[in-house]
């Protein structure tokens, strides 16, 4: 029989870089942003173990239609990951490498987009307008996808970790672009 161990909760800090973007292929570009939050972990059995996480984000993405329009999109968001980690190494030094894979959901809560009419008929430009990132209009509030991490613990202390992320949802109401990006994350367990 396998028995869950008996292995004490850790909790600890999170925080990191974002290197987001978007699934449209042409005339999208990816922009840093930055994320921090709270993270705890449990033991399940052997080398399995379960990290959960809440994070508070900025995210966004540039984007250019030649002759159309650009934009410049800045979103704050809360994400809830539930991580599944199996982790290789000595667990006497509590060091080593580990990988992961993770569903997440995300909830946008606010962010200013700023948007570009680069038509250059008069009749026909709008100029330049800032408006809300997650409106009627804008950006769905929720994301739901998946994570794949790879990562190192140090001293049961500090972790180490890259995240490839992809979502599933759409992000607009009128488009089928998903979110996609790289983050990077240092973790420190109390």
């Amino acid at each position: 029989d396998v028995i869950s161990s008996k292995e004490p909760w850790k909790f600890g800090l999170r925080a990191g870089i974002n290197y987001d973007g978007i699934t449209l292929q042409q005339g999208s570009d990816y922009k840093l942003g930055s994320k921090f939050g709270l993270v705890g972990e449990k033991r399940l059995v052997y080398n399995l173990y379960f990290q959960p996480s809440l994070s508070f984000q900025n995210k966004g993405y540039k984007y250019e239609r030649p002759f159309s329009d650009k934009g410049d999109i800045n979103a704050y968001v809360i994400e809830v990951v539930a991580n599944l980690l199996i982790k290789f190494g000595d667990e006497r030094k509590g060091s080593g490498l580990f990988i992961g894979v993770a569903p997440y959901i995300a909830y946008g809560i606010g962010g200013k987009s700023r948007f570009e009419d680069l038509r250059v008929n008069d009749t026909l430009n709008y100029g330049i307008k800032e408006e809300n990132t997650f409106s009627d209009v804008g950006m769905t509030n929720l994301d739901l996808g998946f994570q794949l991490a790879i990562g190192y613990d140090i001293k049961n202390r500090w972790e180490i970790g890259v995240n490839y992320y992809f979502g599933l949802q759409n992000i607009t109401y009128n488009s089928n672009f998903k979110w996609r990006g790289l983050q990077a994350n240092i973790t420190y367990f109390f």
